[in-house]
């Protein structure tokens, strides 16, 4: 058995890709589906928080003053323009208190 370092199993899958006629994505194109699906994971993770207390959409939207599809936005991962208003609102509806942090790297920084 050979084995195919990394490297070389991602350039065959380039190759395999461009030769299927299908896009080739850039690092900047991965990075921004990467970060699509963290976002996604984070707002599962928060749904999974409001069934836990046996919380509806309605219940919480009815808390904060919004409409459920709202709130299934922000469960869906739409928070990429969602004031941080509207999401201390929503950890604060399911009984949490939403943290807002500057990370400079080698440096955090509480925002609120």
């Amino acid at each position: 058995m050979n084995a195919v370092g990394w490297e070389e199993t991602k350039r065959q899958v380039r190759e395999r890709r461009a030769a299927a006629g299908l896009p080739v994505r850039s690092p900047a194109e991965k990075q921004a589906a990467m970060d699509r699906l963290m976002a996604e994971v984070r707002a599962y993770r928060l749904a999974e928080i409001r069934q836990e207390q046996a919380l509806t959409q309605k219940d919480v939207a009815d808390t904060m003053g919004v409409s459920a599809p709202r709130v299934s936005a922000i469960e869906n991962g739409e928070t990429d323009r969602t004031e941080v208003a509207t999401l201390r609102s929503y950890v604060e509806a399911l009984g949490g208190r939403l943290r807002v942090v500057a990370d400079f790297g080698d440096t955090e920084y509480t925002v609120a």
